[in-house]
């Protein structure tokens, strides 16, 4: 009996298969559409007459070919205070984000002598007061954190710098660590003897300070950092000394500390370190992030008319790549190359911006605007 129903079931069988072989092009093309984007080149050119291309859509892919090792991606450049060609750039008009971390202190006891142990918040204050009353375009603010240890390996601490920038939406990050405040003679103010409490009672009441030698020292290094990339910008050691003559616990911020001598020079110095500051930020050019989305010509600015933007402005476009290291796990460096493509600004609003990308295009990956 099964013997009869052998050809039926065969003849069904092969039926179906013919149904499934030559339906399965139609459902192919309708489950997996051709996507010119990620298409290889060879496959595009066998596909040109079935599928339009980017130039007779109106749409150009942004899309770049990326290096595949770091040895192909040119380092990012950037540009200190002597090699600035013009300090009358355009850019130099935009207002430009800085987020001053609170500062470390190495030696902590030396901050014992008038209780300035607020120091850490205090220095950044006044750095960032300096370069707020002097520069208009550049934008400081002192956030409630410190930076990384200075232990730590460069590219630990470009990563701490990225991502503070990323939290505080900044362009620039400056951190810095107190190296010391110590008295080169304490006793001659905490302890004198009655030679020395004579000379310093001379000293206080003629203001001659060539020999007066209750000295105290401020020494401090300052990193300025790129907050897209890490990278360091600036970093020196600055150092200055007054006399310090108070006997009482007055504290760093307080208006006492601020008359004394030493309360004077530390100001200075911080007056002379905003200057340098203001000097290599204003070399580098205004950048912004920027939300983009696929397929969408239109994209988000991270800038608006708080830095000095305007409609019909046009921007530079830099893709960001991250490349790897060769020698460390899992260890990237961030690079920026500058691509044709540009962006103009049709809507501006106080902390965003719309920008419409060149000649049509839409972007896939990641890209900073910088000014031109």
């Amino acid at each position: 009996m099964g013997s009869l129903h052998t050809p039926p079931q065969r003849i069904n069988s092969l039926l179906l298969t013919c149904i499934i072989s030559l339906s399965s092009p139609v459902l192919g093309s309708s489950i997996v559409p051709d996507d010119i984007a990620y298409k290889p080149k060879s496959t595009l050119k066998t596909t040109q007459e079935a599928s339009p291309t980017p130039a007779e859509s109106g749409v150009v892919v942004g899309t770049g070919e990326l290096p595949t090792t770091s040895t192909n991606v040119p380092p990012t450049q950037y540009l200190t205070s002597s090699q600035c060609p013009d300090q009358s750039r355009s850019h130099d008009n935009l207002y430009k984000s800085v987020a001053i971390t609170q500062f470390l202190r190495s030696s902590p006891h030396t901050a014992n002598a008038g209780n300035l142990y607020a120091a850490e918040a205090g220095l950044p204050e006044l750095i960032r007061a300096q370069l707020r009353q002097k520069y208009q375009s550049i934008g400081p603010a002192v956030i409630l954190m410190g930076f990384a240890h200075p232990d730590l390996s460069e590219t630990q601490l470009k990563q701490q710098a990225q991502k503070i920038a990323r939290q505080t939406r900044t362009q620039f990050v400056l951190s810095g660590t107190i190296v010391d405040m110590a008295m080169l003679a304490p006793d001659t103010t905490y302890n004198p003897n009655l030679y020395r409490q004579l000379a310093n009672g001379f000293h206080d009441l003629t203001h001659i300070k060539i020999f007066d030698q209750r000295t105290r020292v401020m020494s401090m290094e300052v990193h300025l950092r790129d907050g897209f990339t890490g990278e360091l910008l600036l970093t020196k050691t600055y150092s200055t000394n007054g006399i310090w003559n108070q006997r009482r616990p007055i504290g760093f911020d307080s208006p006492a500390f601020a008359k004394t001598h030493y309360g004077k020079r530390v100001k200075s110095l911080a007056s002379k370190i905003s200057n340098e500051l203001a000097q290599v930020i204003h070399c580098q050019p205004f950048m912004a992030a920027i939300d983009s989305a696929p397929g969408q010509t239109q994209v988000l600015l991270h800038g608006g008319a708080n830095n000095g933007l305007h409609a019909g402005d046009n921007l530079s476009l830099y893709q960001v790549i991250m490349v790897g290291s060769n020698s460390e796990y899992q260890v990237t460096d961030t690079r920026l190359v500058k691509r044709e493509t540009r962006l103009h600004l049709s809507e501006v609003y106080p902390a965003h911006s719309i920008a419409i990308i060149e000649g049509g295009s839409y972007l896939n990956g990641s890209y900073l605007a910088a000014s031109e």
